[in-house]
């Protein structure tokens, strides 16, 4: 069980396109892509090349226009170093690549007709994400060591739209995706445009552009939600947009983030899809217990699972509170034992587990998010898809109606979404949604099956607020 929670725990994601029209002066560099497409080295490919086995990648395409292709790199050949280091695998190319930005020199090292060149050139920038119907603005965030990429998209011809701010969810990966036009959430944002609503995003630190001296995998959630408060700082600020309406759209772990901000920023109104409202320990438990019914799971395999797996979550959520590390929890001979047979240990011991920071998840646990949504003075609409495998059922939205109108009646509502799942795509049913996920198919989905009641339903409330 462990492994499939850590699957979809790590699924509770920020899925996270037009003419660049304008552009404001850029002190963050955009950070450059090789323009590769790579394969393993087979023997074969090493003695064709007259390499050594082993040593380097395979080159099977240069993209046009990329870094590889001005450092005039040819497809088929064996690319053995850059900037003098070798790389033989993925993980080595990355580790010389992840900072190369916009103008950065760089060498190449690779067999080209059986021998081996050294080229130098210049680092060529990605792409910037483009639609038609707006003009797209690459900024910056500054604060206490970070500099985060910002983008907003606002609609042609509307001055000083209301605008809507995108909080992703818990992966640390990037929430721009230029050159994905298809993909859900860009369609998502590709209808708030044709709305007549701004739509602006935050990369966390270090992913996309962003340079930081601590980035997402090293954040604990205060950490990471101090980002998103500075973005929201900065956007009230835009004289781009209608500062007096900006609304929080929270996507999976986003909709934790978004009451968070909301009581103390107060915004126009708060949406969130695909969350949660109780402690991240007890989530861990339902969705043992939820998720490993939808997968059919055996019955005694669900709960000896969550039986053998709630000391290590538990332990793992107090460590804040007893000021313990994650190598004090691993003197527990049980928990090791556990973590081994999931092929976790490892990862563990050097200070990771889902993904993220260990102290990231007793700093989310913290989070009281009854409390929290009972200070939140915004409007409010919880929405959850019929089909959301992630946020298990419609019991979370349903009570952070309730709790906000405790306290402020008719200030909130929630809505299902009938066919929606966790990433805006249409289903059929919970079992089709299911199958895609354990054939590998759910990826395609996000590209050709956009589920559109989503944004329907968000701007038919957000204009209800603004005609007030």
């Amino acid at each position: 069980m462990m492994k499939r929670n850590t699957l979809l725990a790590a699924l509770f994601f920020a899925l996270s396109i037009a003419n660049i029209v304008s552009a404001q002066t850029q002190e963050l560099k955009r950070k450059a892509s090789l323009g590769i497409q790579m394969m393993p080295i087979t023997d074969s490919i090493s003695e064709a090349n007259k390499t050594k086995k082993g040593k380097g990648v395979f080159v099977l395409n240069v993209v046009p226009n990329s870094t590889a292709s001005t450092v005039r790199m040819t497809s088929n050949s064996v690319l053995l170093k850059i900037n003098g280091n070798e790389v033989n695998d993925f993980t080595m190319l990355r580790k010389e690549i992840n900072d190369l930005r916009d103008g950065d020199q760089i060498s190449l090292t690779f067999t080209e007709s059986g021998k081996i060149a050294t080229k130098i050139g210049k680092a060529v920038p990605r792409p910037l994400e483009s639609f038609e119907h707006a003009n797209i603005y690459y900024d910056q965030v500054n604060y206490k060591g970070n500099q985060l990429r910002s983008i907003l998209y606002t609609p042609k011809h509307v001055n000083n739209p209301p605008v809507v701010y995108f909080l992703q969810g818990l992966p640390c990966q990037s929430t721009e995706y230029a050159g994905s036009e298809e993909i859900s959430l860009m369609k998502m944002i590709q209808d708030w445009v044709l709305a007549g609503y701004a739509v602006y995003r935050v990369e966390k630190p270090g992913m996309g552009d962003s340079k930081c001296d601590k980035g997402c995998f090293e954040l604990n959630f205060e950490e990471e939600v101090e980002g998103f408060k500075q973005g929201y700082i900065a956007l009230q600020k835009n004289e781009l947009i209608d500062a007096k309406n900006i609304f929080l759209f929270g996507h999976s772990l986003g909709g934790i983030i978004a009451p968070i901000l909301a009581k103390e920023l107060k915004p126009k109104g708060v949406m969130t899809y695909g969350t949660l409202v109780n402690s991240w320990f007890e989530y861990l438990q339902e969705l043992t217990r939820i998720q490993g019914e939808m997968f059919n799971s055996p019955f005694e395999e669900i709960e000896r699972d969550l039986r053998r797996s709630t000391p290590f979550w538990y332990q793992l959520m107090q460590l804040m509170v007893e000021k313990k590390t994650n190598l004090e929890i691993l003197e527990d001979e049980n928990i090791s034992k556990m973590l081994e047979e999931e092929g976790i240990l490892e990862e563990f011991r050097n200070g990771y587990f889902s993904g993220r920071h260990y102290t990231y998840w007793p700093t989310l646990n913290q989070v009281s998010l009854y409390t929290t949504w009972l200070e939140v003075e915004s409007n409010v609409l919880a929405i959850y898809g019929e089909f959301d495998i992630q946020a298990l059922n419609a019991n979370h939205v349903k009570t952070i109606a309730s709790i906000v109108n405790s306290k402020h009646p008719g200030n909130a509502t929630y809505k299902v979404i009938d066919n929606a799942d966790h990433g805006f795509v249409y289903f059929e049913s919970m079992a089709e949604n299911v199958n895609s996920l354990n054939t590998g198919q759910y990826g395609a989905r996000l590209m050709d099956s956009y589920h559109s009641g989503i944004a329907l339903n968000t701007i038919q409330w957000m204009n209800r607020l603004i005609n007030k």
